[in-house]
């Protein structure tokens, strides 16, 4: 399931760039109807993703159809567009359908840290921000662009202060500064449902089949020893997003003996909620590469 890491990124950074400028002195207004033509033709160029994509909606639905293909991509396309807005600033005209925020709010409140388990499943990235307004919470990213240069590039045009709220993992420090955003009473955010090159993995399964999926973020809890919960924020509806938060444990517990198993049991727990909202959400399923490619 690594090989999303080897997708080199489509478009050009001046096209994105003219994006940026058009959500900018444009507005929403422009810019939402140019999303259609857009759409369109990545989805009669993009011959790969299509593939996965119609792959997943078969596994989740039991068929798929080009209309599952276009309302994915389409979808995909609104929360970037909704990400340009809300990192910019511009927050006022987002809601939010929050589901159990309060037990962050609860947790910060007693000055415990904690890891956020996220996906690509919906916007992390929209909703972790609108979250973190309304909630007041900490929130630190965890995260590799090593494929995707351009766009952390765009993220840092559009948002400079995002730069010092991001940890990536493969630097030497790494794990003293996700030490000390947890030792503070912050929030972790990490993506749990992608395995990158070199990372630690247990098996879980998935519209039932097996697959991979990152260990590291529940050894990393086990040795902080924080409560982790799972969150998902969905796109439902024009500038409104349903966010869900449940707790996945308080405390990540690995004994010595019977170490695999307790692991694949926490890694299966979250496949599971991950699989709800996918049946929930299909649209908001953002992994475009064949998901089940190394279990088969």
């Amino acid at each position: 399931m690594a090989e999303w890491l080897e997708n080199k990124e489509r478009g050009s950074l001046w096209t994105m760039r003219l994006m940026l400028f058009l959500c900018r002195h444009g507005g929403q207004g422009l810019v939402r109807p140019l999303l259609y033509p857009i759409v369109a033709y990545f989805s009669l160029t993009s011959s790969a993703t299509r593939a996965a994509s119609l792959r997943f909606y078969s596994q989740v639905r039991g068929h798929a159809s080009w209309k599952d293909f276009f309302s994915q991509l389409l979808c995909f396309a609104r929360t970037l567009l909704d990400g340009i807005f809300i990192l910019s600033g511009d927050t006022d005209d987002y809601t939010v359908t929050s589901h159990g925020r309060e037990m962050l709010i609860e947790e910060q409140k007693r000055g415990n840290g904690m890891i956020l388990l996220g996906s690509h499943l919906g916007s992390f990235e929209a909703c972790r921000i609108l979250v973190r307004e309304k909630a007041g919470l900490n929130v630190h990213m965890v995260a590799y662009f090593g494929g995707s240069q351009k766009i952390r590039s765009i993220l840092d045009e559009l948002n400079p202060g995002l730069a010092d709220r991001v940890i990536d993992p493969t630097e030497p420090d790494a794990i003293f500064r996700m030490r000390d955003v947890i030792e503070n009473g912050g929030v972790l955010a990490i993506l749990a449902d992608r395995v990158g090159i070199g990372d630690k993995k247990a098996s879980a399964r998935f519209f039932g089949k097996q697959i991979d999926l990152p260990a590291g973020p529940y050894l990393l809890a086990h040795v902080l020893g924080c409560p982790v919960y799972s969150f998902f924020g969905l796109l439902a509806g024009k500038n409104h997003y349903d966010s869900y938060v449940e707790r996945v444990a308080e405390r990540i517990v690995l004994p010595r003996q019977g170490r695999k198993q307790a692991l694949d049991a926490y890694v299966q727990n979250y496949a599971d909620r991950l699989e709800y909202y996918c049946r929930k959400y299909p649209y908001n399923w953002f992994n475009f590469f064949d998901y089940w490619k190394e279990k088969g």
